[in-house]
């Protein structure tokens, strides 16, 4: 007899404390940046913004899904 397939459990990545601490203080960080840290670490590069849009947005079903289906 073949073993139980595994149960499916979706990510939540709004749960993560990572998430939490992006989604809480990253605009903060945006408007603080050429103030504290563009000495040190040069200029504001747009694309870490549109990527850590992304990185919010990413989960959220309203955002639409993807599914995937393997046929062996």
């Amino acid at each position: 007899m073949a073993a139980p397939a595994a149960v499916y459990r979706p990510r939540n990545p709004q749960s993560s404390d990572y998430y939490r601490c992006v989604e809480e203080y990253f605009e903060t960080f945006v408007q603080i940046y050429g103030e504290h840290f563009s000495r040190q670490y040069g200029f504001w590069r747009p694309y870490v913004e549109q990527e850590i849009y992304r990185y919010l947005d990413y989960g959220d079903l309203h955002n639409g899904f993807a599914r995937v289906k393997c046929r062996l």
